[in-house]
C-alpha cells in the first residue's frame, strides 16, 4: 500500500504542486502579511496533504472508477467546503479543502467544458476571498 501511495506522489505532475504551493504562500500572505502565525503552518501542512489527499484515497479504498472525479462529487464539495471556510476554526481544514478544491480545479480544466470550470474557478475564488477577510 505504502509503495502505491509513493508511486502516486511520483506520478502527480508537479504543476499541481508547484500551483498549489504558490496559492497558498500568496493567500497566507494576503491573510496574514509578513507575519504569520506559529499555526500557520497547519494551514500550510492541510494545503500540502489536499494536493494528495483524493488520489491517497483512490489508492486507499481501490475506487475505481473514481467517484472523486464526479460532477455529483464537486458540487457536494463545493458544500463543504464552503462550511469548513466559514464555520471551521482548523487551518489545517481549510487549507485541506482550499487545496483540494484547486487541485480539482486543475483536473477539471483538462477534462471539462469550459462554463463548467468557470463556474467553480469564480466559487473558489469566492471562498479564497472568505478566508482571508
Amino acid at each position: 500500500m505504502m509503495r502505491k501511495i509513493e508511486e502516486l506522489i511520483k506520478r502527480k505532475p508537479p504543476i499541481f504542486l508547484i500551483v498549489s504551493l504558490a496559492y497558498l504562500a500568496g493567500v497566507g500572505f494576503l491573510k496574514w502579511q509578513i507575519h504569520p502565525p506559529i499555526w500557520a503552518l497547519a494551514y500550510l501542512g492541510g494545503g500540502l496533504l489536499g494536493v494528495y489527499f483524493l488520489d491517497i484515497a483512490e489508492v486507499f479504498f481501490s475506487l475505481t472508477p473514481s467517484p472523486f472525479r464526479t460532477i455529483t462529487f464537486q458540487a457536494l464539495f463545493v458544500l463543504v467546503s464552503f462550511f469548513v471556510i466559514t464555520s471551521s476554526g482548523s487551518l489545517l481544514a481549510t487549507g485541506l479543502v482550499l487545496s483540494m478544491y484547486l487541485t480539482m480545479l486543475l483536473r477539471m480544466s483538462f477534462e471539462w467544458k469550459k462554463p463548467v470550470v468557470l463556474a467553480g474557478i469564480i466559487i473558489f475564488l469566492l471562498e479564497t476571498a472568505l478566508f482571508i477577510r
